[in-house]
């Protein structure tokens, strides 16, 4: 019998699909982080729950020699990254693995699934950070939460967004705390400063920053603009966001340009797009163009096809297959996202693009007398509408690339399809996110011949 609080002796076996280790105590499975594969070590249970129980790593007795130093000193508190004491071959193996096993086990689905396309530098990597602000023995701090908790701890550096970026936190931390505007605090609904957004361009020397405020009053507003230009002129646009609502979602419904024009732009394969403070932007541009290069690979473009690009955003996937692609057809649920996505179409000077507001699986109904050759699918983490896949079942739609940040809602929605005469060829996983456990994954379906 497991006991709580006791300390066992343990080998690990396998990993979890978010990077813990597994290991078997008298056949009960306990969880423990930052155990690899492979080591031996001593735990202590520190949770049990009917099936499984949590463990914490105490003392490796047999390293793995894949286990790397973090080279993060917040890396044990903090809930952002959690397989930096992986080395990197080892992390990509792992997204491999837990893909096959995925959709295998989830999807029923036999493949070849690819090696992991990784990076030359799987640091600072992200043009989006995302930072809380509170306060902690009278001072202002600024970081990420611990991990599975809202304590925020002040950061000083962080190894997966630029250096720039932890620079401007810093000076910002200083400039409110000598101007007196206080951080929120989400537990007595108090102070004015509760996020800043900062965001960066790949291929232009931009940025954008995000000041969110729980009212609309920001004091000492010229000045702080004024100051932050001046130290720090990649910032081409500043944009005050009012969120007066007791939330965890980080903007709110009003924002005020209060600096440049809400516009910064980035490429991706030689076709720029213009990205305001809302838009969704994939976080790693590197590994954008290598995806992209290989969703286009994927869908066998002759130049000839009718395209759709389902869950387009501001048209990335789609305005890349523009010059392979006879007709693009975009839909978007979010109308200022297809705003953008048709300003980057004329930006571009590409005319044989279309992007419709509405649910993809309402929209691509009125889209069956096309013709469709080939769909592109990216959708968010909570995967496809039941609807979506039973109309594009319908249509016949020759070829299909699908594109998930979410192996498992794939998996299913992959195992539907097959259900339905597609045939899954082959996934590629790419390392979009370095140092979690987070995939992305390419997937080219084609529909079976009729007999």
């Amino acid at each position: 019998m497991v006991l709580k609080n006791e300390y066992y002796e343990v080998e690990f076996t396998d990993m979890t699909h978010d990077g813990m280790g597994i290991c078997k105590i008298e056949g009960f499975p306990v969880f423990v982080k930052n155990a690899l594969k492979g080591e031996r070590a001593q735990i202590k249970v520190i949770k049990l729950n009917k099936s499984f129980g949590f463990g914490r790593l105490i003392n490796i007795l047999n390293e793995s020699p894949f286990r790397k130093l973090p080279i993060c000193e917040h890396y044990h508190e903090c809930g952002g990254c959690n397989l930096m004491h992986m080395n990197y071959q080892m992390q990509l193996d792992f997204k491999k693995h837990r893909t096959y096993e995925t959709l295998k086990r989830l999807g029923k689905i036999e493949t070849t699934v690819h090696d992991t396309v990784g990076m030359g530098n799987p640091y600072y990597y992200r043009n989006k950070a995302v930072i809380p602000f509170g306060m902690h023995n009278k001072k202002i701090i600024a970081g990420l939460y611990k991990s599975r908790t809202h304590d925020i701890f002040d950061m000083k550096r962080c190894y997966i967004i630029p250096k720039i970026d932890s620079d401007i936190i810093r000076f910002l931390k200083n400039v409110f705390t000598e101007y007196n505007i206080e951080p929120y605090d989400e537990v007595y609904n108090t102070g004015l400063i509760r996020h800043v957004v900062l965001r960066n361009s790949y291929k232009y020397d931009e940025m954008s920053l995000t000041i969110v405020t729980s009212s609309p009053k920001l004091p000492k507003k010229e000045e702080i603009v004024s100051r932050v230009i001046a130290k720090f002129p990649r910032i081409k646009t500043i944009v005050q966001n009012i969120n007066p609502e007791k939330t965890n979602v980080i903007l709110g419904k009003k924002s005020k340009i209060i600096y440049g024009d809400d516009v910064i732009v980035d490429e991706i394969n030689n076709i720029k797009f213009e990205i305001s403070h809302r838009s969704f932007y994939q976080v790693n541009p590197i590994q954008t163009e290598e995806l992209y290069k290989k969703a286009i690979e994927y869908a066998d473009l002759s130049g000839k096809e009718v395209v759709i690009d389902a869950y387009c955003g501001i048209g990335t996937i789609g305005l890349n297959a523009a010059a392979y692609s006879k007709h693009v057809l975009g839909v978007e649920s979010i109308p200022s996202a297809v705003k953008n996505a048709e300003r980057n179409a004329l930006n571009n000077n590409i005319k044989n693009a279309k992007f419709v507001v509405g649910k993809a699986e309402e929209v691509i109904k009125t889209w069956k007398n096309y013709d469709v050759d080939v769909l592109f699918i990216d959708p968010p983490r909570k995967g496809c509408d039941k609807e979506f896949l039973e109309t594009v079942a319908e249509m016949k739609i020759k070829r299909i690339v699908y594109v998930s940040c979410n192996v498992s809602t794939l998996a299913r929605d992959l195992n539907y399809l097959q259900s339905m005469n597609y045939h899954v060829d082959q996934a590629t996983p790419f390392d979009m996110f370095p140092q979690t456990s987070h995939i992305e994954v390419v997937v080219k379906l084609t529909l079976n011949r009729e007999i």
